[in-house]
């Protein structure tokens, strides 16, 4: 986010008023208030930085004085120093409140932060098994990251546009801004979280501000001689193409893409309607330019504060304490404004000499907190049993697992069975795959061939999928892939057990929820039953053993939090841990999430498809709760998905159902019920 500037001749207040919705909105969104499209306020800040530096560089092109010393100056003095402050604060809370992972993770996120890659980083990090976004203290710099990226092409850009004919400027800045969008719409298609961290698909948001920066340089007409009545219309219609995303878009949205143009639009037409009432009363009264000028320290200083409250407990930060953070980060925000950034931007040091200050700040800071990522995370501050035990959580997703955007089964290495030798075979989705480690050490156990044939999100049931707003592609690739998986387990008479796991419940509600691929009309459920079906039956009647697995016990926190809190006393006193060792393995029925619905459809279809059905809970659960950690070790790795040695706790007492001799009849071989 750029930094607001001081108050100096041509300053616009509307352009505050106008940074005060972006922030404001975005601070409220990741404070959890009821602004669930807050996040287009990103948007908009992307908008105003394109139309300032556009103006800027352009001008000065123009003019044959642009001075990129002077211009990477200028934006170092009003980035940097309120940046490092907040890096400093959070590495010191983390310090004193992340386990050893979390405290590595920080160290690399900082140090791409610092570089001006974290939108880099943080995109090459993502996978299906990385912590939730809201527990990264450093995830806000991602926009910092595609700002400065920007910051690094434009001067080269607009000096070259500067040189051609002034009726070539705007169309060649237009046909850059084109090309970014229609990329940013193939990749929502392809690679969503490409869409959102990258600039090449975010530079048409920058590139519509340089666009208005270049048209009002050669045709914006003074205040006093525009048409009222088209500014005022424009205005109401700008604010309203802010106002009403904000309000309608929340995190089904997809988002963003072609669904960011309203609040790019609306950004770009109250940049162009300075004179206007909704810019001369609403955007530039005094609370809306507090906010404005305080808004780049309030984005950095907002999201560490909740972020970390979000990693240090175990469940939602409660509304008091939402409260106070936003009226702390709004605090930390003015204190850093007034005190950091106002300072180090009246400073009357040379260019050059502030510019390698700057570079040497810089590096003194990567270095600090780099040394987290360098040191492993200072595994010393914790006990050494928290963290050896802590290492069992590191999710080590199955090289056999599918990801998204792929539609055959892996068919190589250890993936499948070779040598014609009876089989067992693994299909369904990541939680299936979880159990992956216990199966295979079962079917060798029982001199059984083994293969894994699983793909991320993606149950294994006929011509039912999943339709994910995140991964518009999924439904399709998922139904191909168990096609492809059901024609190999039909074709292979070797494969003797199929045993299908799965997270049932997830198809059950709006995050992906169950659908039919050929359109047949239905609820969630009822696909879920149908699919399933579709499924077992005709591998019973090639004569398989079919195996279906209920799903494990989901957690309403996560483990590693609650172990995290038994090794820290700062984190047991804000969680308010019960003093005793058994909170410290077990989660309770209040804290778990049951799915009985889900429970008792694929029960009833094994039952009636000829399958057994084997619960995973017996292995992990007692009379008054549910294991997520034994002895020092890790049972789960998350919220959902088992560790390698809790898919060997779960799978214990199935032994004797899933490995006993294959000639004899899965029923008398079947656990009562």
């Amino acid at each position: 986010m750029t930094a607001s500037p001081t108050r100096q001749p041509g300053y616009r207040h509307d352009i505050d008023g106008l940074r005060s919705i972006a922030v404001l909105s975005v601070v409220a969104y990741h404070f959890g208030l009821p602004l669930p499209g807050g996040f287009t306020g990103v948007d908009i800040f992307f908008v105003i930085s394109g139309y300032l530096i556009g103006s800027h560089i352009y001008g000065e092109a123009r003019e044959g004085r642009f001075s990129y010393a002077r211009f990477y100056y200028r934006r170092a003095r009003r980035i940097v120093p309120a940046l490092i402050a907040v890096l400093l604060f959070t590495g010191v809370a983390m310090a004193l409140l992340a386990s050893p992972q979390e405290f590595h993770d920080f160290g690399r996120d900082a140090v791409a932060a610092v570089f001006s890659v974290s939108n880099i980083t943080l995109y090459r990090s993502i996978d299906y098994f990385r912590p939730a976004a809201e527990m990264n203290p450093l995830l806000m710099t991602w926009s910092l990251g595609v700002e400065e990226q920007f910051y690094l092409l434009a001067p080269v850009v607009l000096t070259l546009v500067a040189r051609l004919r002034a009726s070539w400027r705007f169309a060649a800045v237009a046909a850059i801004a084109a090309l970014s969008l229609l990329l940013a719409v193939w990749q929502m298609r392809h690679d969503t979280q490409a869409a959102f961290y990258l600039l090449p698909p975010r530079a048409w948001e920058l590139g519509a501000g340089v666009m208005l920066a270049l048209w009002r340089a050669h045709h914006a007409a003074p205040i006093e001689r525009r048409h009222r009545l088209s500014t005022e219309i424009a205005a109401w219609l700008g604010l309203a193409l802010l106002i009403v995303p904000i309000v309608a878009y929340d995190h089904a949205t997809r988002f963003p893409g072609l669904t960011a143009l309203p609040p790019v639009l609306g950004a770009v037409l109250l940049l162009h309607t300075d004179g206007a009432f909704v810019n001369r009363r609403l955007l530039s009264n005094p609370v809306a330019t507090f906010f404005g000028l305080i808004s780049y320290s309030l984005y950095l200083w907002h999201w560490p504060l909740i972020s970390m409250a979000h990693l240090v407990l175990e469940t939602e930060p409660p509304l008091a304490w939402r409260v106070l953070l936003a009226a702390l980060s709004v605090a930390l925000a003015y204190g850093s404004y007034r005190w950091i950034e106002t300072p180090f931007r009246q400073s009357p040091t040379p260019v050059r000499r502030s510019l390698s200050r700057y570079a040497l700040v810089m590096s003194a800071a990567a270095a600090v907190t780099g040394s987290a990522y360098l040191a492993g995370g200072y595994p010393q501050r914790w006990p050494d049993g928290f963290v050896a035990q802590a290492a069992g959580a590191t999710a080590t997703p199955s090289p056999c697992l599918a990801n998204y955007g792929v539609t055959a089964p892996r068919l190589s290495g250890d993936c499948v069975a070779t040598g014609g030798q009876p089989s067992l075979a693994l299909v369904g989705d990541s939680h299936a795959s979880a159990m992956s480690p216990a199966m295979r050490a079962l079917a060798g156990s029982a001199s059984l061939g083994y293969e894994e044939l699983t793909k991320s999100s993606c149950p294994f049931l006929q011509a039912v999928s999943r339709a994910m707003t995140r991964f518009p592609q999924h439904a399709d690739e998922c139904a191909a892939f168990n096609r492809q998986v059901m024609d190999r387990l039909l074709a292979r008479p070797e494969i003797r057990v199929v045993v299908i796991g799965g997270f049932w419940r997830v198809g059950l509600t709006d995050d992906g929820p169950y659908a039919s691929m050929t359109g047949a009309a239905g609820t969630p459920p009822e696909h879920l039953r149908q699919g399933l079906a579709a499924s077992v039956e005709p591998l019973v009647r090639a004569g398989k053993r079919v195996v279906v697995l209920g799903d494990v016990p989901y957690f309403a926190f996560m483990p590693i939090k609650r172990v995290a809190a038994c090794g820290n006393p700062l984190r047991a006193a804000l969680n308010g841990l019960p003093d005793h060792d058994r909170a410290c393995e077990y989660g309770t029925a209040a804290s778990m999430i049951e799915d009985p619905i889900g429970e008792v459809i694929v029960r009833d279809v094994a039952r009636r498809g000829g399958a057994t059905y084997l619960d995973p809970r017996q292995g992990l659960c007692d009379g008054e709760g549910c294991r997520f950690a034994a002895r020092a070790r890790m049972l789960y790795v998350d919220q959902q998905h088992l560790s390698a040695a809790g898919a060997a706790m779960a799978a214990a007492p199935m032994a004797p159902w899933l490995t006993g001799r294959i000639d004899r009849p899965m029923a008398m071989l079947a656990p009562d019920g």
